[in-house]
């Protein structure tokens, strides 16, 4: 099959990818390693690659320049969204391109995008299909190992979703309170942008499954390939 477009997450702490043909997703790879990558160049006469870059993977990398398919979304990238930010050049290309395929999904109206991986983002873009900005804070990993870090008597812990308020133990306590500072975080932050913005659609492609669901006044969609699917979109436009 002709024409197919290869979607590259390249994030902090895996290498996300998708083949879509048209608007179709064909193939989905949560972990894209370098022998995968290497089959799909074989397997596909033409393939266009739209990559979002915010963390580095070498031997992708290397493959991709081998290739001549190395197509980065940056701010100059021919976008179907408009900004409203100080510094499109800093922006990164993994919040752009969830926020094109959010507005895809939802289109004339308001989303408010979360993203919780090595860190927190929540991005909004409007009913007029303009990038707004948004918020970009420590993720789960930085705060635990903030906590060990910077104090003499905390230890590094692994997170755990499963422990509740209140903490039992030293470690419990640390759990929870990254647990629960995020989840308030992400609720003021929506209480004020929906003050703002009214009919507030939210869209979450986080990698950590942290049942936002359950968040008071907001019915939130799970959208995990969001990135992805926005990347076939700017593929597409600029293929045209």
């Amino acid at each position: 099959m002709d024409d197919m477009n290869l979607c590259i997450d390249i994030g902090n702490t895996r290498t996300k990818a998708a083949v879509f043909y048209g608007d179709e997703l064909m193939d989905y790879f949560p972990e894209l390693s370098p022998k995968v990558l290497n089959g799909l160049f074989e397997e596909y006469r033409s393939l266009h690659v739209m990559i979002a870059q915010s963390g580095s993977d070498h031997d992708v990398q290397a493959i991709l320049e081998q290739k001549q398919a190395w197509n980065v979304l940056g701010h100059r990238t021919d976008i179907p969204i408009e900004f409203d930010y100080k510094t499109p050049e800093t922006l990164g290309s993994d919040r752009l391109a969830a926020a094109i395929g959010a507005n895809q999904l939802y289109p004339r109206e308001n989303v408010a995008i979360i993203d919780l991986g090595t860190c927190l983002t929540l991005d909004l873009v409007d009913a007029n299909g303009i990038y707004q900005g948004g918020l970009i804070s420590p993720g789960i990993d930085m705060r635990l190992k903030a906590m060990n870090e910077y104090t003499s008597g905390l230890p590094l812990v692994n997170f755990n979703d499963k422990i509740t308020y209140p903490g039992k133990s030293t470690e419990e306590s640390m759990q929870v309170g990254v647990l629960q500072s995020l989840r308030y975080e992400i609720i003021g932050c929506l209480n004020h942008m929906a003050a703002q913005y009214e009919q507030l659609k939210v869209v979450d492609c986080s990698g950590y499954p942290l049942n936002f669901d359950k968040v008071p006044n907001y019915k939130i969609f799970a959208h995990p390939k969001l990135v992805l699917y926005g990347l076939n979109v700017i593929a597409n436009q600029n293929a045209k």
